[in-house]
């Protein structure tokens, strides 16, 4: 396994454990933690990434009833920042130190991506006489995601999933800067709480403050499926107690009764029917449960470790760029190649931009710091 792992291009430093699993002590007393990346997490990651290419390349397709369940498959990505961003908590940080790592893993990237799919639409504008200046405008907004807060589109539909991700990690950042990364599964645990509330009770008047609330800090929308990746990286490495279970019981019925609330940013259930998303939504659960406590280590083979290596640029680049720019040119194909063909060269462009320009960006932003 080691060497499919090198093969693939993971890090000394991912072989060891450092992005994903604790290599230091706890900030709270526990049992030692082994070094040790998980695998099945990384294969995880991989898979979810896939399955949201297939579901966004299905629209329009005869394959979009059958895809079309996993439209809430997201959530497994924020269950898997929930248990990564709290294993880099762990070891108590300083909070510049947190920062500036989560934003190397994440940012730079990003504007290359949110680049290359700006370029592609001025062209694309240029070439039919169409005015740029909004363009403009929204690419900038993109590059820090202000334009969710003017109003203003993500030039990329999956782009919204940056911004909670952003503003997680923005949150146990602040946490730490304030000294209370020890009280993070208390605040975690308030702020299911309110979800409960607000979902089951009568708001009358405060239900124009709730609405912003959601609006303005749509991390809460989906708090749950973070808070729940919390939870799991507790129960693996600190054992677990009734507290806990039942924390990671409401935490799993608000990702489900508490949909509602999503239609401020990803409108599941107009997608997929309420018991359809509660079906997914333990699937999820009972997946990520699972793949971090290696009951499933058939996922773990080259296939999805590669997909694990190119997860992020793929999901990055596939969907305005594969939807809106190749599948106009293969058109004319039987729709079974369209989707194959559509599919294999995002897949290619992931590989590519991986190595050629994720890999060694970040290489040279840490040799620089």
């Amino acid at each position: 396994m080691a060497q499919q792992i090198q093969g693939l291009g993971y890090s000394t430093e991912a072989k060891m454990g450092i992005e994903n699993g604790p290599s230091q002590p706890l900030i709270l007393p526990s049992n030692p933690i082994p070094s040790k990346r998980i695998l099945e997490l990384d294969c995880t990651r991989g898979i979810t990434a896939f399955i949201v290419v297939l579901v966004h390349f299905s629209k329009g397709t005869a394959y979009r009833d059958f895809f079309s369940i996993f439209a809430g498959g997201t959530d497994l990505f924020f269950i898997i920042s929930g248990f990564v961003g709290f294993n880099l908590v762990r070891s108590n940080p300083k909070a510049p130190a947190y920062f500036k790592r989560r934003f190397v893993r994440l940012i730079p990237f990003f504007w290359v991506c949110v680049s290359l799919t700006f370029l592609l639409e001025f062209a694309y504008q240029i070439t039919h006489g169409t005015s740029t200046a909004l363009l403009m405008v929204e690419y900038l907004t993109n590059l820090s995601f202000l334009n969710y807060y003017f109003g203003l589109r993500f030039l990329d539909g999956v782009y919204w999933t940056l911004l909670i991700e952003v503003l997680f990690y923005a949150l146990l950042g602040t946490l730490l800067s304030l000294g209370w990364g020890k009280q993070i599964e208390r605040i975690g645990a308030a702020a299911i709480i309110y979800i409960l509330l607000t979902t089951l009770l009568p708001l009358g008047p405060f239900d124009g403050i709730h609405k912003s609330i959601l609006r303005y800090f749509p991390l809460l929308v989906v708090w749950p499926a973070f808070y729940a990746g919390i939870l799991f990286n507790r129960l693996k490495y600190d054992g677990g107690n009734t507290t806990r279970w039942l924390l990671l019981l409401l935490s799993y019925s608000m990702a489900v009764f508490a949909i509602s609330n999503s239609d401020e940013i990803h409108p599941v259930t107009t997608v997929i029917s309420m018991t359809v998303h509660a079906v997914m939504t333990t699937v999820y659960f009972l997946f990520f449960y699972l793949s971090i406590n290696n009951r499933i280590p058939f996922i773990v083979n080259k296939a999805t470790l590669f997909l694990a290596s190119i997860s992020y640029c793929l999901y990055l680049i596939h969907n305005r760029i594969g939807n809106g720019f190749v599948r106009p040119q293969i058109k004319w194909l039987p729709e079974p190649a369209q989707f194959i063909g559509l599919t294999l060269s995002m897949v290619v462009v992931a590989f590519v931009l991986t190595h050629l320009i994720e890999r060694p960006l970040l290489n040279k932003i840490k040799k620089g710091t």
